[in-house]
């Protein structure tokens, strides 16, 4: 049976043990890697991002020149509280944590040139200073932002500062007992102290650096999970965090030329909340947006159900369409295009729709009391079907864990939307429901929620006489627009339990 042996890998990057033997490359690390004024990758929750992370951490040598070098870090642990005190007091916002974020790219930089052997005087002497303050030449990123940085508070530089030309470190001293993370939160003189070492020793790493880094020896530091510390306790600080390192990651791409780049990969909708100036431009000069094609995914699924293929023995598939039992669905769709009305075009939605069908198949073959045969050659239509309802309900969870930090009001939202009980609603259906819910509404909040409603693919128009319902998620150009009926996405109805609508002028 096809089910028996077909997967199509797990939901989650970080858990896909399998995910270099099937990656598919849709063209966003060749964008970014290639350009030496990019150093985002910007991209929906589900979008892939982990995935493409994961992959060059796996196989640099795809991407980078025989020269270059890289390192890797996810922020999935980091001590993020300890990162709060190293905000540069007196900056802007956005400008507050620049410093702290350079010398943790400095740091992981003269770490990863160390582990390649580079030699020359400055980075002689910048490996023996890392190793003078942490005992090592090459400490981990949660030793770089752990205890040990509390020993900067008392950091004594020799007059002059550090001759790193000669690699004079004897009168560096790094004294003055065990300081904690709750002494210096309590204490704003050692923060001050702290911060100044900081900053000096980032100039200092900065100067050995740019003496060592060229064209012909590149070194990226690439930066995952960086939404980790998320959450509503903490969303006003972890923006100037995040804010901290892409302005960290666009002064150092721009002074070393590329040579030395920090890569970011970042949630778009975080990015769009930051405080950052020119932040448009930012978008469009320095960033990639990972982005995806009904194409792009029917490749990326074959990858992944074509290894399986191999691994069981059974002869590879050429297209996505192969894998059904019927070429047709309701309105005549082909199943493919009928799951991916149903999803937001990111790689996570197809993913675990495809489990859900599997799963299905799994379950009724296994059932005794099902009055029908399974097919055991093809991905049953019957599935899909029979799979929409939770895979709804996913698809409802997935948006609301996206939004409910920086938009809570989305919970709102999605009750006002299930208590119209319609596919369909109007300005005024919205402010009906939101009003039963004790939420009261003016023009201009009613089409602020709109927007944010089309611009996540939750609703989508009609534009003109045309028939066609636009969502963003499938019309990346189309801006919003006020019209007088809007459509919830399909893939949006059973989780919702929407029923097909009556026109506006129905509903009474």
């Amino acid at each position: 049976m096809l089910a028996d042996w077909i997967d199509f890998g797990q939901v989650s990057a970080e858990r896909d043990e399998n995910l270099s033997e099937y990656f598919f490359e849709n063209g966003v690390l060749e964008a970014v890697l290639g350009d030496r004024h990019q150093f985002l990758v910007l991209g929906r929750k589900g979008a892939g991002k982990t995935a493409v992370f994961q992959h060059f951490k796996n196989n640099p040598r795809k991407y980078i020149g025989v020269g270059d070098f890289s390192d890797s870090l996810s922020l999935q642990d980091y001590s993020w509280d300890v990162h709060s005190l190293l905000a540069s007091k007196g900056k802007a916002t956005s400008l507050a944590y620049i410093q702290s974020w350079k010398y943790v790219i400095y740091l992981n930089a003269i770490k990863c040139l160390h582990k390649k052997g580079a030699r020359g005087k400055k980075i002689d002497a910048a490996i023996k200073l890392v190793q003078r303050i942490y005992s090592s030449p090459s400490p981990t990123l949660s030793q770089m932002i752990g205890s040990k940085i509390f020993q900067l508070t008392s950091l004594k530089l020799p007059a002059g500062g550090v001759d790193l030309a000669e690699g004079n470190l004897d009168a560096l001293s790094v004294s003055g007992g065990e300081i904690s993370f709750s002494d210096v939160q309590k204490d704003e003189s050692l923060q001050n102290s702290l911060n100044q070492s900081i900053e000096r020793l980032s100039e200092i790493f900065e100067e050995a650096l740019l003496d060592t880094i060229s064209e012909e020896s590149k070194v990226f530091i690439t930066f995952d999970r960086v939404d980790e510390a998320w959450d509503r306790d903490s969303f006003g600080e972890s923006q100037k965090v995040i804010a901290g390192l892409i302005g960290a990651a666009e002064t150092i791409t721009s002074k070393f030329r590329g040579a030395l780049r920090p890569v970011v990969f970042l949630r778009e909708d975080i990015f769009d909340s930051l405080d950052i100036n020119d932040k448009n431009k930012l978008r469009a000069d320095c960033g990639q947006l990972l982005a995806w094609t009904k194409d792009s995914l029917s490749r990326m699924l074959l990858e992944r159900v074509n290894y399986f293929a191999r691994k069981s023995g059974v002869a590879e598939y050429e297209k996505v369409d192969a894998l059904f039992d019927r070429p047709q669905m309701r309105q005549g769709r082909a199943p493919f295009d009928y799951i991916n009305l149903r999803t937001m075009v990111r790689p996570r939605d197809f993913i675990r729709s495809f489990q859900l069908i599997k799963g299905d198949m799994l379950s009724r073959k296994e059932n005794p009391y099902d009055p029908e045969a399974v097919n055991e050659e093809y991905l049953e239509c019957q599935s899909i079907y029979n799979s929409e309802s939770a895979y709804s309900e996913w698809l409802v969870e997935e948006l609301k864990d996206e939004w409910r930090v920086q938009y809570p009001a989305i919970n709102d939202l999605f009750a006002a939307l299930q208590n119209n009980g319609a596919t369909t609603l109007s300005i005024g259906d919205l402010s009906d429901s939101l009003a039963k819910a004790g939420i009261k509404s003016g023009r201009s909040d009613l089409t602020s929620y709109l927007r944010f409603l089309y611009d996540n693919s939750i609703i989508g128009f009609r534009v003109g006489a045309s028939q066609q319902w636009r969502f963003r998620c499938f019309f990346k150009a189309q801006g919003f627009i006020e019209a007088d009926v809007y459509k919830v996405h399909d893939g949006l109805h059973r989780g919702l339990n929407l029923t097909e609508s009556r026109s506006p002028s129905q509903k009474k």
